[in-house]
């Protein structure tokens, strides 16, 4: 099973959960709302148990994900504490990115 993203129109292979048998895909993505497709067996669907649009200009529907900033998530609280004019880095993070670092200085030798 496929989904296609609007509007790069991309085909991106969804993750079979064989415990569950659900299906998924996992994304960092910026705010704002994404509309996308499935493709079954070859034919374009959405699905009417997901928010989805009314038919656009070509007559189309599409299901959509709208992401929202909140600010009192676990992410949102790191990445209001990671993006402040000045900035803390917990000590776990600092070891992580020390840690990167080095791998990425090694890996260039």
């Amino acid at each position: 099973m496929y989904i296609m993203h609007s509007p790069s129109m991309q085909r991106i292979p969804l993750t079979l959960d064989k415990g569950t048998g659900f299906w998924s895909l996992k994304r960092e993505l910026p705010e704002g709302q994404f509309e996308y497709k499935y493709i079954i067996d070859g034919e374009w669907t959405h699905n009417e148990q997901e928010p989805f649009t009314g038919p656009n200009k070509d007559g189309h529907t599409n299901n959509y994900a709208k992401v929202v900033y909140d600010p009192t998530s676990v992410d949102g609280a790191t990445r209001e504490r990671l993006t402040k004019e000045d900035p803390e880095l917990l000590e776990d993070e600092r070891l992580k990115l020390v840690q990167f670092l080095e791998t990425c200085s090694e890996a260039e030798v």
